[in-house]
């Protein structure tokens, strides 16, 4: 058999070409640099959540998401997904340094996720929160839970506890009655003394505040109004969102400005009475709402601190028209206590569902104040021991409210049914103080 002979210049080298090997390495860190710089990219332009999401209703059928982020590039949108497998995105604008997004046109008491993004171009969309389910407004005739609390924004453990306690009962509403923040409403304590402390609860449920007296020490509070979203529909020559309504579910709610414009406010005595009060009246009468509610700081039937007598003007500018457009309930804060009032009417108690029954719910966080010995004949049930909040259960026929305190525990619970409205010019009899409790 023949010899095969291989020689030296036959052989096959197995180690690559040393120019080839040169490319090779180069091309290699190339890459690695690349993806090196593009995680860097990635990392100093991504979006970073500063406060919020929170969600308000500026308008009928409407939903708001409002925040505040760090995004170095790009700009944000929502997206927003239906209980009926409908999607909608819309972009976000940029506002007093906040990004605000409405959504209008939705079906009431529908089930949603929202999802807030930042589109950073080439780099796509980064998600920022979510997706956090939400319920829009409630119909007519839908039953729904709101809470109510006010005097809580001074940046305490106590406040964040209460606030988690709130957004462990699920409300779909939220309303404060003043004094989100301590000592003088400013623009640079919103973070710790409102946004940190209420996380929870405003992701999911409509906050809708009105401006107490600490708010409105700050540029008659214009922080807060730069802060919020709120229905643009006060009355004409007053500036917008520091009076407003809007309705949820069987219920109109109306969110007042009591603040004088000698005490820090905005407003005069005779402003209240010859602008605001005609336009209270109209908001309150022309409506289908079973229930009606009106919310701000400063009570006119308490029995603390803060005596009734302070605020006298608010008595006299609106008490006669919420008795006229059949008021079912006020609430209020100021005083740092919990305080609910027999039905009132014409300054005299009445039989339940035949006045106006008057809550004091400032036990909101921010210490606690007493009530005066011995109360106010009209004062039915009060507590300065803890704090605590006001839940309203509410459907067409029915109100069950309870006070909750910093442990869960229930303090107070109160009913009320709706009937058929007594004849035309018949008025319910008066009947005598009961004597107060103390829960």
């Amino acid at each position: 058999m023949a010899s095969l002979s291989i020689g030296e210049s036959d052989v096959v080298s197995a180690e690559p070409h040393p120019k080839k090997n040169h490319l090779l390495r180069i091309a290699l860190g190339g890459l690695l640099l690349i993806a090196a710089v593009g995680v860097l990219i990635e990392r100093r332009t991504r979006p970073r959540l500063i406060a919020g999401p929170m969600v308000q209703m500026p308008a009928p059928r409407s939903l708001a998401v409002v925040w505040k982020m760090d995004a170095p590039i790009g700009d944000a949108q929502v997206r927003l997904n239906t209980s009926d497998g409908q999607s909608r995105v819309v972009r976000a604008e940029v506002r007093h340094g906040r990004y605000e997004v409405v959504f209008d046109g939705l079906a009431a008491g529908t089930t949603c996720t929202y999802t807030i993004e930042n589109r950073r171009f080439a780099l796509g969309e980064s998600q920022v929160a979510g997706p956090i389910e939400v319920k829009t407004p409630a119909a007519r005739g839908s039953p729904f839970r709101f809470v109510v609390f006010g005097d809580s924004g001074n940046g305490s453990n106590t406040q964040a506890d209460l606030a988690t306690r709130i957004a462990g009962t699920l409300p779909e509403a939220i309303l404060h009655v003043g004094d989100l923040i301590y000592p003088s409403g400013s623009r640079e304590t919103y973070q710790t003394h409102f946004f940190e402390p209420n996380a929870q609860m405003l992701r999911r449920a409509m906050f809708m505040p009105s401006l107490g007296n600490h708010d409105v020490a700050t540029e008659q509070g214009r922080p807060l109004l730069e802060t919020f979203l709120c229905p643009h529909n006060g009355p004409a020559g007053i500036e917008a969102e520091r009076n407003y309504w809007f309705d949820y579910g069987d219920a109109r709610f109306v969110a007042l400005d009591s603040n004088l414009v000698e005490f820090s406010g905005a407003l005069t005595a005779e402003q209240m009475k010859s602008v605001v009060a005609p336009w209270v009246r109209g908001v309150l009468n022309d409506c289908d709402a079973r229930w009606k509610f009106v919310f701000f700081h400063h009570p006119f039937y308490t029995g603390s601190t803060h005596a009734a007598e302070g605020a006298a003007y608010v008595k006299e500018a609106y008490v006669a028209v919420f008795e006229e457009c059949g008021v079912d309930m006020v609430f209020c804060g100021h005083n740092h206590l919990y305080e609910r009032t027999a039905p009132i009417r014409a300054d005299k108690i009445v039989p339940d569902g035949a006045g106006i029954v008057y809550i004091t719910t400032g036990a909101g966080g921010s210490t606690r104040y007493p009530e005066i010995e011995p109360p106010p004949p009209y004062i039915r049930t009060y507590n300065d021991r803890v704090f605590s909040f006001t839940q309203v259960d509410l459907s067409a026929d029915r109100l069950e409210l309870r006070q909750i305190d910093e442990n869960g525990e229930i303090i107070d619970e109160y009913m009320i049914e709706k009937t058929r409205p007594s004849p035309v010019g018949e008025r319910p009899p008066l009947i005598d103080a009961a004597r107060p409790r103390r829960v």
